[in-house]
């Protein structure tokens, strides 16, 4: 174990590892994961309110809201994050702040475990030959395990792979224009560009239409389900009508926090 400041949260990330059947030294697709792993939608779009995203859960629907207007590491670390709500503080009523560590934590655990970052640290500094830490390797493994830097040097300073002094020198280098320089997509520390107001990543929607086509369910059913699952643009056939109805739901259901951080 490390020295995590939620040694809990980081033995919950490693299970929940092992529940989904992943080892401890791979890499994954966090939306991925959640979808088809943790039967969870994951429902991308634009909240001007600054909010990171969160978690709804009626029934047995689960989704977790990702803000889209923010980079593709933080959308991986949010997805990751409120997972841990979801399936651990499901009466969750505002912000606890030893809560959001703990999730933090888990988030970190989840997508880059100990054993991962040990071994691939070393496979790297072996093959280069070398001993510390430079931005390269940093830019390797954030790509490698789709995570941000600030998130990466706080776990190599967290896992003593580094001093202070070499964290405080990593977080203050630009890491966007060091992506550049060594050939890295910044995608993962700037603001994702994005087309469509709203993305919605689910099986939910085929299993609806599965069960209308075997006459499961009624019409006005399907339209039920869609609409619960994340796809009501499908029904409405707006976009921008359904991202209304969404955030209101979703706003009238989280009022407080989003009144907060506005």
């Amino acid at each position: 174990m490390s020295k995590a400041n939620n040694p809990l949260a980081e033995t919950r990330a490693i299970e929940t590892r092992n529940e989904f059947g992943l080892s401890n030294t791979e890499a994954i697709n966090i939306f991925e994961v959640l979808k088809y792993n943790a039967n969870v939608s994951i429902i991308k779009m634009s909240i001007e309110s600054g909010l990171y995203g969160l978690f709804i859960k009626k029934g047995e629907v689960q989704a977790i809201l990702i803000n889209i207007n923010t980079s593709a590491g933080r959308q991986y670390f949010t997805a990751a994050h409120e997972y841990y709500h979801l399936k651990y503080n499901i009466n969750l009523n505002g912000k606890q702040k030893h809560l959001e560590k703990e999730a933090d934590t888990f988030a970190s655990y989840l997508l880059m475990p100990l054993e991962a970052l040990n071994y691939h640290l070393k496979k790297r500094l072996t093959k280069k030959n070398k001993n510390k830490i430079d931005v390269s390797d940093c830019l390797y493994l954030e790509n490698y395990f789709k995570i941000s830097h600030q998130a990466l040097i706080l776990r190599l300073k967290l896992d003593n792979h580094i001093k202070n002094k070499e964290y405080q020198n990593l977080k203050d280098i630009n890491i966007t224009k060091a992506a550049k320089r060594y050939g890295y997509s910044t995608e993962l520390y700037s603001k994702v560009k994005n087309d469509a107001d709203i993305i919605v990543e689910s099986d939910y929607a085929e299993l609806a239409e599965e069960a209308l086509e075997k006459n499961k369910i009624s019409e006005s059913r399907y339209n039920e389900y869609l609409i619960e699952g994340g796809y009501g643009y499908l029904v409405f056939g707006d976009e921008d009508d359904f991202h209304n109805i969404i955030f209101d739901d979703v706003y009238n259901e989280h009022k407080d926090i989003l009144d907060e951080l506005a």
